[in-house]
This record gives C-alpha cells, sequence and structure tokens, in this order.
C-alpha cells in the first residue's frame, strides 16, 4: 500500500492562444468564468487586420471583374471565328454544287475542261478553308478554357485570401473553442498581445484526474490498473474511487509522477488544484504480520526495536528482521508477536532496557 499526496488536475484542457496580435481593449472573462464553444474571450484592436480584409475584398472583385471582361472579349472573337465558319461552308457548299453542274455540261461540251477544272479547284480550295477554320477554332476553344482556368485559379486564390483576412478579422474576438471553466487569464486590459501568444487556459471541470508524485523506489510498485482510493481535505465527502491510469516513465524533481482516473461522478466540490490524499493498493500479503513503520527501519533488513512490556512502564530492546514495506507499515518476519507494542519514535541514546514514565 503506498499513501501519496496529490491534486485534482482536469482530464481536458486548453490553451486558448491568439491568431493575431493586436490591443487588448477588453475582458470578457475572468479565473472562474464559464464559458461555451462560441464565448469570447476578449477583444483585440489592429487596424492593420481591418485594413488587409478591405484589400482582400478589393483584390477578389477587381479579379472577378477583369475575368468577366476577359470572358466577353474571347466569346467575341469565338463569335466571329464561328461566323466565318458558316460563311467558308457556305462557299463550299456552292462550290461543291457547281462542280456536279459542271460535270454534266462537261460530257455535253457545253463547257470547257478548263472550265471545270478551275470550278474544281475552286471547290477544293473552299472545301480547305472550311476544315482550316474549324482546326483553328478547336484550337482557340481550348486557349479558351486555358485561360479561364487561370482566370478562376486567381479568383480562387483571392477568395482564399479574403477569406483568411476575414477569419484574422474574427481573430480579434478570439473564441474559447471548448465549454468550461476559465482557470487562468494571461492578459490584462490595455496590454499589448503578440500573434501566437497566450490568451486564456479552460479546463473541463467535470472530468478530473489525480495527480502525485512518488518516490522511484514506491514507482516501481505501481502498475497501470491497481486500484487507488482518493481522500479529499474534506471529512465529508466520501471516498473516492479510481485506478493508476499512467506511471512517467521519466523521474522530475527526484520524484516520478503517476496519474488516477477517477470513476464515477465526482461531488460538487470537486474542483482543479484540490488537494487529495491517495492510497494505492500495489499488492497485498495474505495473514501478514505488521506495525506502523519505526524509526530508521528498511525493507528486509534487520533493526532494534524497544518492545513495551504488558504494563507498559518497561521497553527493552529486541532485533526484529523487517519484510515489504508501504505507507501504511512494515512487515514483520520475525521478532515480534500479535499484539506486542513497540516504540516508533527514534532511540538512539536508549540503554538495553528503559523505564516507561506514566
Amino acid at each position: 500500500m503506498i499513501r501519496s499526496p496529490g491534486t485534482l488536475e482536469p482530464r481536458i484542457e486548453r490553451w486558448v492562444t491568439s491568431n493575431v496580435g493586436g490591443t487588448v481593449q477588453r475582458l470578457f472573462v475572468h479565473p472562474g468564468s464559464r464559458v461555451n464553444v462560441n464565448s469570447p474571450l476578449l477583444s483585440l484592436s489592429n487596424p492593420k487586420v481591418l485594413v488587409q480584409a478591405r484589400k482582400a475584398q478589393y483584390v477578389l472583385t477587381r479579379t472577378i471583374a477583369q475575368q468577366k471582361v476577359q470572358k466577353a472579349t474571347m466569346d467575341d472573337q469565338l463569335y466571329a471565328l464561328e461566323g466565318q465558319l458558316a460563311t467558308y461552308k457556305t462557299q463550299a457548299d456552292s462550290a461543291e454544287m457547281r462542280l456536279k453542274a459542271d460535270l454534266s455540261l462537261l460530257r455535253e461540251s457545253v463547257i470547257s475542261r478548263l472550265q471545270y477544272e478551275t470550278d474544281q479547284l475552286t471547290a477544293r480550295n473552299s472545301a480547305e478553308l472550311v476544315a482550316s477554320m474549324k482546326r483553328r477554332i478547336l484550337a482557340f476553344r481550348r486557349s479558351y478554357r486555358a485561360q479561364l482556368q487561370g482566370e478562376q485559379s486567381m479568383i480562387a486564390s483571392a477568395r482564399t485570401a479574403l477569406l483568411a483576412a476575414r477569419a484574422d478579422v474574427a481573430a480579434l474576438q478570439p473564441k474559447a473553442g471548448m465549454s468550461g471553466e476559465v482557470q487562468t487569464v494571461s492578459v490584462q486590459a490595455g496590454a499589448r498581445l503578440k500573434s501566437g501568444g497566450a490568451i486564456a487556459r479552460i479546463a473541463n471541470i467535470h472530468t478530473l484526474n489525480v495527480i502525485l508524485s512518488v518516490s522511484p523506489e514506491d514507482a516501481g510498485e505501481i502498475a497501470r490498473g491497481q486500484e487507488a482510493e482518493v481522500r479529499l481535505s474534506i471529512p465529508e465527502v466520501p471516498i473516492l474511487h479510481g485506478a493508476v491510469q499512467r506511471v512517467s516513465p521519466k523521474v522530475v524533481h527526484g520524484e516520478v509522477p503517476v496519474t488516477i482516473r477517477l470513476h464515477g461522478k465526482l461531488p460538487q466540490i470537486a474542483r482543479p488544484q484540490l488537494p487529495v490524499t491517495v492510497v494505492i493498493r500495489a499488492g497485498q500479503l495474505a495473514h501478514a504480520l505488521y506495525v506502523a513503520t519505526p524509526e530508521g527501519a528498511r525493507e528486509d533488513r534487520e533493526g532494534k526495536v524497544y518492545v513495551l512490556s504488558q504494563g507498559g512502564h518497561k521497553a527493552t530492546r529486541r532485533l526484529v528482521h523487517f519484510g515489504l514495506a508501504s505507507s501504511a507499515g512494515i512487515q514483520i518476519l520475525s521478532g515480534l508477536k500479535a499484539g506486542e507494542r513497540i516504540v516508533l519514535s527514534g532511540t538512539p541514546h536508549w540503554d538495553e532496557t528503559m523505564k516507561i514514565r506514566p
């Protein structure tokens, strides 16, 4: 059994930091304030952030207008090319019809072969003009799509910049981001807050763990899942129960941090930083003889203690073999019997047998 002092600590907490810099105009919360996800913590003043937002809005409006003008210009060019294609198709159809008519006239010797071949060349040139115009329109449509995609990318970039600028404006009133209770506030009204600076620490006070520090020797006996009893400093509050959740692998200032996860609903008085006493049941010995740990007693070693007589008027020194120890006491392997009483305080200058004054 290991006994150690500890404190209640929030299981869920977060530090709220500022995404933009500015001067703190007003604080909306203080330590102990209850907040929800959208609760504003303070109000910042930063004219540059507002100017950047207006610039971003102007850039987006201008980019959209340029895209509309560019699209209208290219639409006019496309309509002109399609109009030329229609004219070329008409000319090609007319030349083809004339060529068919000339073939009959050539057979009847109404026109000369030279005239027929001239009309044939005209029909071929008209068909080539139609094919060439189709290729030109196809290439123009590709260019059209590429330019529109470029314009859309510029609009998307400008819109993203505007959203970021608006987010900076919204960050002038940073939100809590979670429901809970404000534990600390790191700024004051009138102070200059840098981007990334801490504003407040918020914790969920309904889910608490116990944090305690034990010696490295005791930490060796603690394992995840072991049961623990937690006693608050107020006698009226019943004992809380939990289990070891984590034993730190590091030694901090000569102690090993241990986390206890509590079970069930916490009493209303339970709050962060409240001191508690924790008893961890690291193991259990059946039918063990033990006493409260005398001064100087060590695990698995021999030591001398003063045993009181039956009437309690005399104390005699006796050799005792100690076994396993805990915060509640130490095991007796030999040298004492059940029911015997011993002196726990230091006795370095006592004789072999001492009289005890009533």
